[in-house]
């Protein structure tokens, strides 16, 4: 079962800041050899690194995290939130957790899904064992977890995985 988070305004306009100084920070272009998707216009490009942003804001939100600051992300080097947590988020509802392989194994995914200002957070699972020769994309360097194969959000407080995850929330 999906949970709902609605973030706010300012929780926007953060989002909307950050995304605006990260793709600035890495020259970011929506055409770039690493992206997949090369067909955004950069406007489009900035409203979905914009929108993946609002849910990293959701999911922090909802683990509990209220020193989170998005502006503090260093990209692949460090999890989205917190030591352990990777945001993956897709507009699309029905949609796959897409892991990258440079993901960091050590981290959680939790996939988001929706549009800001709501977003439902649909599950979660070990970003090592996403990285599953079953879900590899034959037609790009990725890994597609369909929702069924997630664990249920409420599962992950009393996981081994949440609980060690939490504890170094500090």
């Amino acid at each position: 079962m999906s949970v709902k988070v609605i973030i706010n305004r300012d929780d926007e306009w953060t989002a909307l800041a950050c995304a605006i100084r990260r793709i600035s920070e890495i020259h970011g272009s929506p055409d770039h050899e690493s992206r997949y998707d090369k067909r955004l216009s950069f406007h489009e490009y900035i409203g979905q690194v914009s929108e993946s942003i609002a849910a990293e804001i959701a999911v922090a939100r909802w683990l509990g995290f209220k020193d989170f600051n998005p502006n503090d992300s260093k990209f692949k080097k460090t999890a989205d939130i917190g030591s352990q947590f990777e945001v993956k988020w897709t507009k699309w509802e029905q949609g796959s957790l897409i892991i990258q392989d440079n993901d960091r194994n050590q981290d959680i995914a939790i996939l988001a899904t929706g549009r800001s200002p709501v977003f439902k957070l649909i599950g979660w699972i070990p970003i090592s064992i996403a990285k599953n020769k079953q879900w590899r994309r034959s037609d790009q360097p990725t890994f597609w977890v369909e929702q069924y194969h997630l664990h249920p959000m409420e599962n992950l407080r009393r996981s081994e995985y949440g609980k060690n995850a939490l504890s170094m929330q500090g």
